[in-house]
């Protein structure tokens, strides 16, 4: 896996010639390793030790392989980073991931070997220590180390480092020609020399037919030669490839934000770098995040290349009226309730009377009489002494009517059954005062009798002319999207 190796801007400015358009030669001295993961390009921090014994070299204009070698013994540590020193002390790049590299034990020798490739540096101007080259990667025109490539490398024929063995090759072509091929009968087909040769060999009697094929072998054909197309001829890493398919073309990878490892995608790494996210700071960087509806936006300014800018619309306002309609009124109807009554009550005012009086009747007088009471006496005190008379009385003895006189007690004479007018004088006009006892403290029930089902009348004024005010809510979302369709939005790598 390739690891990303970042130049620090003290390492590109030791590198550009003095005219700025070339690489200047220059000596990788040591190599200062770490056991503390950091971002690559950084400087190396809590360096275990700085070592000297290195050797490397070119291998291509663009790369270079570097060995790494520590003997010292008794020595235990952890590599998890490192960067290249120049031989004037300037930090040229570094490298840095949470994961260990390689461990060194106190009976071991530690050796790391590195290749570095760089996009616009001449690779041939930088050397290594004073040693001669130790295991190069190997070329087409350099004896080295060689990788070999696993079978589903060798099928897929774009690897230009590593070496296809015996087994890849045999499944390549079982993959290209079906199991076997060639057959017995393709074998001596396929050595002949020539088309005429090869018409002769299968007989005058082949001849062409008219003939039909399945649509879904040839959609499947389409399909099969697409694919093997080198996407590599058509995208350059970092290029927004557009589609209407619901699957990546080969070659891209979705803008949906996820990370991926800045070594499997050491071309797109170098082309976009973090500018779409970190990652986990060493080891992946994100893709681009494409959000739903968003809009590619152009730019002639590299600063602003990858940056999310919010929509906005020109500024403007908006206005609205309410038509006049002139003075007017408004029917109120109220609606019958049916027949009903209603109840009500009068609060207590606690224990109490009232006042009354009878009317003045101007001046008057009353008559009467007594009840009639049949033939009677009225008894006689004789024992009272009435002047003039002396101590005599007179009694009544019945129907005889002979008087006695005697000086004791007696009864007038019977006066038979009779009646006795009454006259009562004139008082003047007068009234008569009436008192009424309190009834205690007490309430009045009110009924209010029905009036049967009715409804009452009502008006609403006159407002004159006039108008309403009206207010606009807002609408919308926190950004501007245009309408149109929905494709997908692909990196390619």
């Amino acid at each position: 896996m390739a690891l990303g190796f970042t130049l620090t801007p003290e390492g590109i400015a030791a590198l550009r010639n003095p005219d700025g358009d070339g690489t200047r030669a220059v000596r990788v001295a040591s190599v200062g390793l770490t056991a503390t993961p950091f971002v690559p390009g950084q400087p190396v921090p809590s360096e275990i030790k700085r070592v000297s014994t290195l050797a490397g070299g070119a291998t291509a204009s663009d790369t270079i392989h570097v060995t790494v070698t520590d003997a010292t013994p008794g020595a235990v540590y952890s590599v998890r980073g490192y960067g290249f020193y120049l031989d004037d002390g300037t930090l040229l790049g570094s490298y840095g991931q949470a994961d260990v590299i390689v461990e060194k034990s106190a009976a071991s020798t530690m050796q790391l070997a590195v290749d570095i490739q760089f996009k616009a540096l001449d690779a041939t101007q930088i050397t290594f220590g004073d040693t001669t080259f130790h295991n190069p990667a190997a070329t087409t025109d350099l004896l080295g180390v060689v990788e070999l490539a696993t079978s589903a490398e060798a099928k897929d024929g774009r690897d230009m480092q590593r070496a296809v063995t015996a087994r890849g090759l045999r499944d390549t072509l079982d993959d290209r020609l079906g199991a076997s091929a060639p057959t017995t009968f393709v074998k001596p087909l396929l050595a002949l020399a020539n088309a005429v040769q090869f018409r002769e060999a299968i007989g005058p009697e082949f001849k062409a037919a008219p003939h039909q094929h399945p649509m879904a072998d040839i959609i499947g054909l389409i399909t099969t030669l697409a694919a093997k197309l080198d996407a590599r001829s058509r995208y350059v890493p970092g290029q927004i490839v557009v589609s209407a398919a619901l699957s990546a073309p080969a070659g891209t990878l979705l803008c949906n934000g996820a990370a991926i490892s800045r070594g499997d995608y050491a071309d797109l790494f170098a082309a976009i770098g973090t500018r779409f996210g970190a990652g986990d700071g060493s080891t992946t960087f994100n893709v681009p995040a494409f959000g739903e509806g968003a809009a590619i936006k152009a730019t002639v300014d590299p600063q602003k290349a990858g940056t999310y800018s919010a929509g906005s619309l020109l500024s403007h306002t908006h206005s609205a009226t309410a038509a006049g309609i002139a003075n007017h009124s408004h029917t109120v109807t109220l609606v019958a309730a049916g027949r009903h009554a209603h109840g009500a009550s009068a609060s207590g005012v606690g224990d109490h009377a009232h006042g009354a009086w009878s009317d003045a009747q101007g001046y008057h007088g009353h008559t009467g009489g007594t009840t009639w009471n049949g033939d009677h006496q009225h008894a006689q005190d004789n024992n009272t002494l009435y002047p003039g008379y002396g101590d005599a009385r007179v009694g009544y003895q019945g129907a005889s009517q002979s008087w006695l006189r005697y000086g004791g007690g007696g009864n007038t004479a019977v006066a038979g059954g009779h009646s006795h007018s009454l006259s009562i004088d004139g008082n003047g006009s007068h009234g008569h005062n009436i008192g009424m006892n309190g009834a205690g403290a007490h309430t009045h029930t009110i009924s209010i009798a029905e009036v049967g089902d009715h409804n009452h009348s009502a008006s609403a004024s006159d407002a004159g002319a006039h108008t309403h005010a009206i207010t606009v809510a807002a609408a919308g979302d926190s950004a501007n999207l245009a309408a149109g369709y929905h494709l997908f939005h692909f990196i390619a790598y």
